[in-house]
């Protein structure tokens, strides 16, 4: 998009929005904006820049800006309320935990104000939330902002979950191998640290791995056969099915940093489709070399 249309966005917002929010600085040049919150003598503020509304809004047509405009500064307000509210729980950037999802998650469940993600390859994107009490908020990239943990001395979110989840022992189920733990989101995670949790996914073939909660992961040898990969992919199918922390129904093949989709047939019962890679290869016997029978 041209300079043009940013500055057409930027214009738009500087007028319309101290008509939403009585109060509110619109800095044109910086791209920013000031709101403001509190009660009585407690006021708040925090500065945002406007980036985020700026790309949605060129992606829409321009009958549609305010409504998007008003939307977004109100989320705003509504994020700078919540991050006072996390404050008296403690300190916060110690607060972060970081979920393994299924990539476009975000995007299809997100309000107005974009989710703090980290990219997780082509299936997968890790999205940050903070912990307050026994629930998990999901951080937005402005409550990221008014916190400051995007500061390079702040602990990562990831590596704090995986100090959570460190302790996670397998269990051995029928022909493959179990990661679970009973209303824990953070498991799904064990997919990041591969090294430590699934040592596996580096040896030989690789893991058949299948995420079908974000409380379960479940995998076997790569090069195990048909079989067992079915058995797997009937498992994964059947623990997905109705879970209220939902993630996967499919199997994906990890090999060190190589993560591919396995299909999975929609038969009953389902039956993965092994990647030629994968199939057991016959021995050819001289007969066979010899002939090509």
């Amino acid at each position: 998009m041209t300079g043009t249309s940013d500055s057409n966005v930027v214009e738009m917002i500087a007028d319309l929005a101290p008509i939403w929010l009585p109060g509110c600085v619109v800095d044109a040049g910086q791209r920013t904006v000031e709101v403001g919150w509190g009660r009585g003598a407690l006021q708040m503020s925090a500065v945002v820049g406007v980036g985020e509304i700026v790309e949605r809004c060129l992606q829409l047509p321009k009958q549609l800006w305010p409504e998007q405009i008003e939307a977004w500064l109100r989320a705003v307000v509504a994020e700078g309320e919540l991050a006072t509210e996390e404050h008296r729980f403690g300190d916060v950037a110690e607060r972060q935990r970081a979920l393994l999802v299924q990539r476009g998650w975000s995007a299809r469940t997100a309000g107005p104000v974009a989710d703090a993600l980290l990219p997780f390859g082509d299936h997968f994107e890790v999205v940050v939330f903070i912990k307050t009490g026994d629930e998990l908020r999901r951080l937005t990239v402005v409550r990221r902002s008014m916190h400051g943990l995007g500061d390079p001395d702040v602990p990562s979110p990831v590596q704090l979950t995986l100090d959570e989840i460190a302790d996670l022992v397998p269990q051995e189920l029928d022909g493959f191998s179990v990661l679970s733990r009973d209303g824990d989101p953070l498991v799904s995670m064990a997919m990041v640290d591969r090294e430590n949790l699934l040592p596996q996914a580096s040896i030989g073939a690789g893991v058949l791995i299948g995420v079908p909660r974000l409380s379960t992961v479940a995998y076997c040898p790569a090069d195990a056969g048909q079989a067992r990969a079915d058995a797997l992919a009937q498992w994964v199918a059947e623990s997905y099915r109705g879970a209220s922390d939902q993630c996967s129904p499919d199997l994906y093949w990890l090999q060190g940093d190589l993560l591919v989709q396995v299909p999975v047939t929609l038969a009953t019962p389902p039956s993965a489709v092994l990647p030629a890679a994968l199939k057991p290869q016959p021995r050819r016997t001289w007969l066979r070399h010899l002939f090509g029978r």
